[in-house]
């Protein structure tokens, strides 16, 4: 009776362990946005559930400066924040409160948001190059050089690190050693950033083209050509690909059929990333309006306008969207009604895109300054 009393014990204590090792990774996996829009298929989505948190209420935590103007999402891993300044620099600040913990100085501006994989801060400069760190010292592990600037956000996925130059190629580099595994002519400029999906690198360029790429080869699948410049990172969810381009559209393709299935006319340009949340569909656009349609239909649900330009992409925390324009506002809307719950001001335009924390949402501006808003 003892031997099974004792057995039953160790079973007991073996379950709870696994139990809260399972609770502290989801927990982890709760606190971290560690690329662009948040994940590899770009959504710019963590739903309440991922929280189980209060809503953000408005008010600033904390702020930090750092020298020159700051255009790099940012993103957020282990407690850490990492973004890029006009001034050359990658930053890592303490999400605490926002003291600095290291930077690493490049030959040009970083506007690319940083990814973060396998231990590395990987990110693209206007030096022509591509950079990794290690996530906790700041120290090089390895760097790529391509023909022309980067500013392109890198996705990672399976062991690769893709990203687009502004020398017209899409590139492929190995995760651990930063060698190139392949490159694509995409033809003109590569300024938007990567998604990737079911072993697909999805990107647009210059002339109006968004290409689908083999992940493993590099070779084109298939490609869409619109009547502007594809500058933004288009959204994958439920087998559909949306993006929008200059001309003002916001485009839905099936991905099974390679085809466009439907459109909507903004207005006016887009250089804001879509967010997608189940059967919805969020953006901004040149004019200030931020839209929400059908994601099935393209319909519009609910149209919000800010007066000004809003190239910052849509961020959904719970139940709220978060984003930033040109007029130096950041703000929080209703994600069903699209009513406005708080704005803040700031002493610069905000064109990045906000990362979410557990218990707050972190935003760069273009007057030097980070700020902690929960």
């Amino acid at each position: 009776m003892k031997i099974i009393e004792s057995r039953n014990a160790m079973i007991t204590a073996l379950v709870a362990a696994l139990a809260l090792l399972s609770a502290v990774a989801g927990s982890a996996s709760a606190e971290n946005w560690t690329t662009f829009h948040g994940n590899a298929a770009r959504t710019g989505h963590l739903s309440s559930t991922e929280f189980g948190l209060d809503a953000i209420v408005g008010k600033i935590a904390w702020q930090s400066g750092v020298p020159g103007q700051i255009q790099s999402s940012p993103a957020v891993f282990a407690g850490r924040i990492f973004f890029g300044s006009d001034n050359g620099n990658l930053y890592a600040l303490r999400e605490e409160d926002g003291a600095g913990l290291w930077s690493f100085p490049v030959d040009n501006w970083i506007s690319s948001s940083p990814a973060i994989a396998s231990g590395l801060v990987i990110f693209g400069c206007y030096d022509s190059r591509v950079y990794a760190l290690d996530i906790y010292t700041g120290e090089l592990k390895w760097r790529f050089t391509t023909h022309g600037m980067v500013a392109s956000s890198p996705a990672v996925a399976d062991g690769s690190v893709f990203f687009g130059g502004v020398d017209g190629n899409v590139y492929c580099v190995d995760i651990s050693t930063g060698l190139e595994k392949w490159s694509y002519k995409a033809g003109r400029e590569v300024y938007g950033s990567p998604t990737v999906g079911d072993g697909v690198v999805y990107i647009g360029n210059h002339d109006g083209k968004m290409m689908a790429l083999d992940a493993v080869t590099g070779k084109l699948k298939w490609r869409a050509i619109i009547g502007g410049p594809v500058t933004t990172a288009p959204a994958i969810s439920e087998g559909r690909l949306f993006f929008g381009g200059w001309d003002g559209i916001l485009y839905c393709a099936d991905i099974k059929n390679q085809a466009v299935i439907w459109r909507y006319d903004s207005g006016g340009s887009i250089e804001s990333s879509p967010l997608v949340s189940g059967d919805r569909v969020f953006f901004g656009n040149q004019k200030g309006d931020m839209t929400a349609l059908d994601a099935a239909s393209g319909k519009v649900l609910w149209k919000t306008n800010t007066v000004h330009t809003i190239s910052s992409a849509p961020m959904m925390r719970g139940r709220q969207i978060f984003f930033g324009n040109h007029g130096n506002e950041i703000y929080a809307l209703d994600a069903q009604t699209g009513q406005v719950q708080w704005k803040i001001e700031t002493g610069g335009a905000v064109t990045s895109t906000l990362a979410a924390g557990k218990s707050a949402v972190y935003v760069t501006c273009t007057d030097s300054t980070v700020f902690c808003v929960r």
